[in-house]
């Protein structure tokens, strides 16, 4: 089960979203995530944390920041797993 929360302080968002994977992310990540995650269309907070949430089980704090420097994406299995385990989201 995914938890999220949302407040906006002037132009910033500060997201909490409850990983229940084995890696739990510092805020930076979660913020980042999810502004990145939400920014196309709003109404995605749900998806955005639930797939945030499967990220947990296989990318560490790690993998996700250095994926998130060299402006990389997931591998296809895990982008495709998170994807199918939050459909219900959208």
């Amino acid at each position: 089960m995914t938890t999220v929360a949302a407040t906006a302080t002037d132009a910033t968002e500060t997201w909490s979203v409850t990983t229940h994977g084995r890696f739990h992310y510092p805020p930076v990540i979660v913020n980042n995530f999810m502004r990145s995650c939400t920014k196309t269309r709003n109404g995605r907070e749900a998806y955005c944390s639930c797939t945030l949430d499967e990220l947990s089980n296989d990318v560490s704090s790690q993998d996700f920041t250095r994926i998130g420097l060299a402006g990389g994406s997931f591998p296809p299995r895990i982008r495709r797993q998170a994807a199918v385990a939050c459909a219900d989201k959208l």
